[in-house]
């Protein structure tokens, strides 16, 4: 049994849109505090700056990963454009590599553009939802 059944039935009786809603909020939370990270040279510090930005990076791997496969996207009545999906795997993967480059080049501008990226989608996206 769950520790907190409240918590088991919110998460079970939750929209897509909400589960991505509470996935952003973590990822852009995680990313903030590893940006004030990026510029410490306690080692213990960094560590913890490159856990922040691994568990960001899973969050938007496994959005990636929830997408349909390449195959499933062809639009047969517009050939040549891309689906939405197809679009949104180019962002996600976008945000990957901005996280990628933060880590290696402790860059906090990588981690603003990935955070920039995340907020212009959840306009997309409650935008879509209403």
């Amino acid at each position: 049994m769950a520790a907190n059944p409240y918590s088991l039935v919110r998460n079970e009786t939750a929209t897509p849109l909400d589960l991505w809603d509470r996935g952003y909020r973590r990822c852009v939370a995680l990313l903030q505090r590893a940006k004030v990270l990026t510029q410490v040279d306690d080692p213990t510090q960094r560590i913890e700056k490159a856990r922040m930005l691994h568990d960001a990076f899973a969050i938007v791997e496994f959005w990636t990963a929830a997408l349909p496969p390449d195959h499933l996207e062809g639009n047969p009545f517009l050939p040549g454009t891309a689906t939405f999906p197809a679009r949104l795997r180019t962002a996600y993967s976008f945000v990957l590599n901005r996280i990628i480059n933060a880590n290696a080049n402790d860059c906090p501008g990588d981690i603003d553009e990935a955070i920039t990226m995340l907020e212009h989608l959840r306009v997309i996206f409650h935008k879509e939802s209403s």
